[in-house]
């Protein structure tokens, strides 16, 4: 077994740091965290009705831009390779139906790579709403919060097809 100081990018146990991130990405999709996924009761908001503010979701670009960044690209949509794309299709096949409440905490519990959790909980709210809107969901009049993802009423469906700026198409029909 190679040393953590060979200079080959492996960590203590041998596993290259990229095996590391694929198996991260591969488990945060899967509702991989501290909690299991909340179980689907009828829902009492809509992301079609605005969960979030135009102002939280500059605030959470502004975090994307400084954390997200350099793995998931400036237009979310990853690498291609090791980290999956945030908007598009692979969003809503991967998202559809399932609550808010799982999406915020597989982001929470899992991101970034480096130091998972250590953003506070208003960060990560304030990352989702940036990521809602760049799916192309509608801002409203209230902030997203924790508390509000925490009461795990708001299921994440499918844009309107009319969304302005959607990114739901994929990146050959851009």
């Amino acid at each position: 077994m190679r040393s953590a100081d060979d200079g080959r990018g492996a960590d203590v146990r041998g596993v290259p740091w990229f095996v590391a991130a694929f198996l991260v990405a591969l488990a945060w999709p899967a509702g991989f965290g501290s909690e299991e996924p909340s179980e689907i009761q009828p829902a009492s908001r809509s992301l079609r009705d605005g969960v979030y503010t135009q102002a939280q979701a500059a605030r959470g670009k502004a975090v994307y831009l400084e954390q997200c960044v350099e793995c998931h690209k400036e237009d979310l949509r990853g690498d291609g390779q090791m980290t999956p794309s945030l908007v598009g299709i692979g969003f809503t096949f991967r998202w559809k139906d399932k609550r808010l409440y799982d999406y915020f905490v597989g982001l929470r519990d899992t991101m970034p790579l480096s130091a998972p959790g250590s953003l506070g909980e208003p960060t990560y709210a304030d990352l989702v709403a940036y990521m809602l809107s760049e799916v192309g969901y509608p801002s409203g009049n209230e902030e997203l919060s924790a508390e509000v993802i925490g009461r795990k009423d708001i299921v994440i469906e499918a844009p309107a097809a009319d969304a302005a700026n959607s990114r739901l198409r994929p990146d050959s029909a851009r």
